[in-house]
């Protein structure tokens, strides 16, 4: 048996309880909590929720808390791989600050 064999009969079960069977079928023995932890594994995170579906749909105002430079006040802000950001009006790295 491979991690993979597990995985796949993870995937066919309906529940964490018809995992336990399947693997007890195919001689493997699984504890209730590791089949637990399997399953909602492979059968978890399918589904948005309502937070993620607003976000999808274009719910949510971007401009709302808009992140600015801690030095001159500028909007214009990249990611800086560093950590924090890159502000293109004063050319500084900074922390940033929501407004």
């Amino acid at each position: 048996m491979t991690p993979f064999h597990l995985i796949e009969l993870s995937k066919r079960a309906q529940t964490a309880e018809e995992l336990i069977e399947l693997a007890q079928a195919e001689k493997i023995k699984l504890s209730r909590n590791d089949a637990q932890i399997y399953f909602e594994r492979w059968h978890e995170g399918s589904e948005l929720d309502d937070e993620e579906l607003e976000e999808v749909g274009g719910g949510v105002d971007r401009t709302a808390g808009k992140t600015v430079c801690e030095f001159c006040g500028s909007g214009d802000l990249c990611i800086d791989v560093a950590g924090g950001y890159y502000c293109n009006g004063c050319d500084r790295h900074c922390w940033g600050k929501r407004m």
